[in-house]
């Protein structure tokens, strides 16, 4: 049986501690350009420095896909070391990474898988995160793809962001969004199905939306109390904030496994400062749960 290697891109957004105990994932990064300076997210530009441009820059930054040559620079040696290669990445409707990865598999040959996460942030981390789970307790390729295929249709991602002006210049929310929010200071609950992202709900305070947002992590706890939790939590720069969220979800739902994922620049070039969000799926003795958008026929606001 060939030796598996689980690739994903830099915005899966697994914390640092996760990381290091699984030195063995590689990730290839996204780009972010502020003018006509561009930055691999992750090797040379820290998310910390991307917040100090990002306040002094005068327009927006964008972001860009890795290469099909960045992805050939990864697949060639481990498909010339023998490996089998699943490579998991953000959602084909959020970026091109996907179909780049597609191109440099076809050139390269060899046994690569290329999965399209529908997510990304956390909703396609802990698809990562279940794969090199999977591949670590000697799992064949065919059963860490059907692992990583069933926490997609498990995974729940909600999120509030401080502005819609980043998404609506992004062009990753469609116009009318943006402009109802700026006009009547709406705070729309977004979330992401199907690989994109919708409005969930619409409320009229930030505040109200982040109760709203853990009420409904409450309703999910509610429906599968027994159900094996995890839940990761997104921020940026708004850790305190998701720290005090952290602890107060630890009480209330017990979750087996609970972090905080700060969000990257690529992701934040598009969100901007102030995000709050969750990901998370459950799991019982059946296996992976359904969403809470799948089951409640959530479709967008």
């Amino acid at each position: 049986m060939s030796k598996i290697r689980i690739v994903t891109d830099s915005t899966c957004y697994l914390p640092p501690e996760v990381l290091q105990e699984y030195p063995e994932l590689v990730i290839v990064p996204l780009y972010v350009s502020f003018g006509e300076k561009s930055y691999r997210e992750g090797v040379n530009l820290k998310t910390e420095d991307f917040f100090s441009m990002l306040k002094k820059s005068k327009t927006l930054p964008t972001s860009s896909q890795p290469s099909v040559g960045d992805f050939l620079e990864v697949y060639r040696p481990l498909v010339e070391e023998g490996s089998a290669i699943i490579s998991l990445h953000i959602s084909s409707k959020l970026s091109g990474t996907v179909d780049s990865a597609q191109q440099a598999a076809k050139i390269v040959g060899g046994e690569i898988e290329v999965v399209d996460s529908l997510f990304t942030g956390m909703g396609l981390g802990f698809m990562v995160l279940e794969a090199l789970k999977a591949v670590r307790g000697g799992a064949s390729k065919e059963e860490v793809l059907a692992r990583v295929n069933a926490v997609r249709e498990g995974i729940t991602v909600i999120f509030v962001v401080d502005t819609l002006e980043y998404l609506h210049k992004g062009g990753r929310i469609g116009g009318a969004q943006a402009l109802l929010g700026t006009l009547l200071k709406i705070k729309p609950i977004l979330f992401l199905e199907e690989g994109k992202i919708e409005v969930l709900e619409k409320v009229r305070t930030q505040a109200a939306a982040r109760a709203r947002m853990i009420a409904i992590l409450e309703e999910i706890r509610n429906e599968y109390p027994q159900a094996r939790m995890r839940i990761a939590i997104h921020q940026t720069e708004a850790l305190e904030e998701a720290r005090e969220v952290l602890e107060n979800l630890r009480q209330k739902l017990k979750p087996e496994e609970a972090f905080i994922s700060g969000l990257g620049p690529v992701l934040s070039t598009h969100t901007g400062p102030g995000l709050l969000g969750f990901a998370c799926f459950l799991e019982d003795e059946t296996g992976v749960l359904p969403s809470w958008a799948r089951r409640h026929g959530a479709k967008g606001a």
